[in-house]
């Protein structure tokens, strides 16, 4: 079982979502891509908006995404590691 530390996320309502976003969907691609070829890649929101140069509030919906989907964990430190990595108690 892995430790989680729930993620807070603005979300917009539901009328103002707009379609499927292909830029948010080829960067959470990238975004996956880069955990998987780096296993133990833990980053904080900081770290991840500087490492994939996007404004605070594209990067925490991208984390807040992939934590949602599962692919993601935030650790009780605010590190965003792979859920599947057994360091999300870290």
């Amino acid at each position: 079982m892995v430790a989680t530390m729930p993620v807070t996320v603005a979300t917009p309502p539901a009328s103002a979502v707009a379609p499927a976003d292909p830029l948010h969907d080829d960067l959470a691609r990238r975004v996956r891509g880069e955990y998987l070829e780096m296993p133990g890649l833990a980053l904080t929101l900081g770290q991840a908006q500087r490492m994939w140069n996007l404004r605070r509030g594209d990067c925490e919906r991208l984390l807040g995404d992939l934590v949602d989907a599962g692919f993601l964990a935030c650790t009780p430190l605010g590190m965003f590691v792979r859920a599947d990595s057994g360091r999300a108690g870290a």
